[in-house]
């Protein structure tokens, strides 16, 4: 009787648990990526493959043009969209700097759609100053590249001899 009467005590006061995205800022998001780089985006397609935590339903074909982190060249294959309703890489053809991380031998993209960051005209959709995460602002491709650039050089700054292995440490 008294299972029964903490069971149902239990299921009354019960409340659902959200899973929450976090969202990196700026700087934490160009550590944390394995690999950063200009990529034109030539193909995207639906698909279904098991990650470790959830199934991405969009992979893409692209080719890099320059890669500022990491070491990425020639074609290549990233997954999105995946199924975790909170935040989601979600693609489209065009030119774009992305920030990526490997899952189970593939690439998936790092930060949500924060690390997918439209190019058009040689403008940047860039974060708005400091670390803020949210609010956007045309910038130039060469100043975006300058600051991911001195953001990876202070990163191996301060692992001196250790190649960088793109785990932000």
């Amino acid at each position: 009787m008294k299972r029964i009467l903490l069971s149902i005590l239990l299921i009354g006061v019960a409340t659902p648990c959200f899973a929450k995205a976090y969202y990196a800022g700026k700087k934490e998001m160009i550590q944390k990526a394995e690999v950063i780089a200009i990529v034109n985006i030539t193909k995207v397609q639906e698909t279904e493959k098991k990650g470790n935590h959830w199934t991405y339903r969009q992979k893409v074909l692209g080719t890099v043009e320059r890669c500022l982190k990491g070491n990425a060249k020639g074609e290549i294959e990233i997954y999105g969209m995946e199924t975790f309703i909170c935040a989601q890489c979600r693609y489209e053809a065009g030119r774009f700097i992305l920030f990526l991380r490997r899952e189970k031998g593939f690439w998936v993209g790092s930060n949500w759609h924060l690390g997918i960051r439209s190019i058009a005209k040689d403008q940047v959709q860039w974060f708005k100053g400091g670390e803020n995460r949210f609010e956007m602002m045309g910038t130039p491709l060469a100043d975006v590249v300058d600051e991911i650039g001195a953001v990876v050089k202070e990163q191996k700054k301060g692992t001196p001899n250790k190649p960088d292995a793109g785990d932000g440490k």
